[in-house]
């Protein structure tokens, strides 16, 4: 998405900051760009599977997670699409929603899922983290 097509509420600037951070998060999942995945998660991140998978929570799980499924699914391509950004009060804490959406092939297949998902992120002093994403399956085809 565009930055002119997410909505950023609160402090605008902090709230592009997030949304550059973003925008870098999902060029990591493109590139597979294991340390740039690694700088956008803080320590203690947690991850909720938008199906059956098992929650994730550690910045180190998750990675362990990515280089696994980055391995295993070669042609995997993952993305997420912010609509709304809203910096709180303090300026440390902010809420990220938007659609996900992710495809991928096996044994022949062609697989695709799409959701909503939701983001909190937390700024520490430097920059901001992901603190925690929630991901909710609405559509599978495929496989």
């Amino acid at each position: 998405m565009a930055k002119s097509d997410t909505q950023l509420l609160g402090e605008k600037v902090l709230a592009r900051a997030i949304l550059d951070e973003r925008n870098r998060f999902n060029m990591a999942l493109e590139a597979r760009d294991i340390d740039a995945i690694h700088s956008v998660l803080s320590e203690d991140v947690l991850l909720v599977p938008g199906d059956e998978a098992q929650l994730i929570t550690g910045r180190e799980a998750q990675i362990e997670a990515w280089q696994s499924i980055f391995t295993n699914m070669p042609d995997v391509q993952y993305k997420r699409l912010p609509q709304r950004i809203e910096v709180g009060d303090c300026d440390t804490l902010a809420a990220e929603t938007g659609r996900w959406k992710g495809r991928w092939s096996t044994e022949g297949m062609s697989i695709a899922y799409n959701g909503r998902y939701f983001a909190k992120w937390r700024f520490d002093g430097l920059n901001w983290r992901i603190e925690a994403e929630t991901f909710v399956t609405l559509k599978r085809s495929g496989g």
